[in-house]
């Protein structure tokens, strides 16, 4: 799988100590990626040298907007502390609704040309003001010769959350050298590189990221504002359970356990996500006659819900599995600390793909 990512800044992202940081800031927890990119067999490859995550209080990231600047500032000053990370230089993965992403195709032009025509372009197709947009283009190929343009996609987020996040990065202390989409960054990290068609998806606590890829190259990138504590939550309201009682429950019993009323809430809460997975997928193939999904892979701490993987392959009719973000890493944890939970990797799918992407 080629590695994508969208700089915002130019800055050089490895450390020099050869580290690359990818940092996913979640609506439950901060979380880090310590990878030294390299290569292996002539390809490019990492080596993880550290994951950590900090719990953040509830409130302070919603719908991927960081909404308490200091909150995060903390949670980031407690993980580098007490992770004993030394490397200051990051890549920051944003997430957001409003995220566009499209095909477009530019005139060959010089990089600092290219940024004073891309608004031009970006305005018919980005449902944001330009002045309060952060754009950027993703070549996906080299120049047809015969027309003297460049395929590739557009990327536009909103500035201000943008913003909001790097500043809370960089008031703990840390450098952001490069803003990358955190639905390209799942997509870098656990996609199959075998296959042609697959869907990417990843759960969060508010949001789920979607992207379907042919042959590497993101066709559909949707980010919907539903996730797992959409899920708790409910059970709460239907379930006479504290919040605590409730996540575990979902943890326990999922779509599959021997509590009926406790499957059924999840059962009904868990249908608007799919329904949104299901339309995905359906308008890639709508778009592209002919082309098969071959798989659907997982992530994300939601993706761990019991018997969520096996509801979706049944409603799809393609093999789905949950998958971790080291799969694609031979190389784990050299010379450095315990491995981490089954949870934790799960949930690092953006931080890993962040750092994966200065391997390219």
């Amino acid at each position: 799988m080629k590695h994508r990512q969208v700089d915002i800044g130019r800055l050089a992202v490895i450390n020099t100590d050869g580290h690359a940081i990818g940092v996913d800031i979640g609506a439950g927890s901060v979380r880090a990626a310590v990878l030294a990119p390299g290569t292996l067999d002539g390809r490019p490859s990492v080596t993880v040298h550290g994951l950590g995550q900090v719990e953040l209080p509830p409130n302070a990231v919603v719908n991927g907007v960081v909404v308490d600047q200091a909150a995060v500032t903390q949670a980031l000053k407690s993980l580098w502390a007490s992770h004993k990370f030394e490397c200051r230089r990051v890549i920051l993965g944003i997430t957001n609704q409003q995220v566009v992403v499209r095909d477009l195709t530019v005139p060959n032009l010089e990089p600092e040309q290219l940024a004073k025509a891309l608004p031009y372009q970006a305005r018919e197709v980005v449902p944001l003001p330009m002045d309060q947009a952060l754009i950027d283009f993703m070549p996906l190929g080299g120049v047809d010769e015969a027309t003297d343009t460049i395929a590739g996609l557009l990327v536009a987020a909103p500035r201000g959350p943008v913003l909001s996040a790097v500043q809370a990065v960089e008031r703990a202390g840390l450098s952001v050298a490069r803003v990358d989409l955190s639905s390209f960054a799942v997509l870098r990290s656990i996609a199959d590189q075998r296959l042609a068609v697959e869907a990417v998806i990843d759960i969060g606590a508010h949001m789920t990221s979607i992207v379907v890829h042919n042959q590497g190259v993101p066709k559909v990138v949707r980010v919907v504002p539903r996730g797992g504590q959409e899920l708790t939550q409910l059970l709460v309201a239907r379930g006479e359970l504290s919040e605590p009682e409730a996540e575990l429950a979902k943890r326990a019993e999922g779509l599959i356990g021997s509590n009926p009323k406790i499957v059924d809430v999840l059962s009904q809460g868990v249908r608007p996500i799919l329904s949104e997975i299901r339309s995905s997928i359906q308008y890639f193939t709508s778009m592209n006659p002919g082309a098969r999904l071959e798989q659907i892979s997982l992530s994300g701490g939601g993706a761990l819900l019991p018997g969520l993987a096996e509801e979706l392959a049944e409603q799809v009719g393609v093999p789905t599995r949950v998958i971790t973000p080291m799969h694609h890493i031979s190389n784990r944890f050299t010379g450095q600390g315990a491995k981490p939970s089954m949870d934790e990797t799960a949930a690092s799918a953006v931080s890993v793909g962040l750092a994966m992407g200065a391997a390219a």
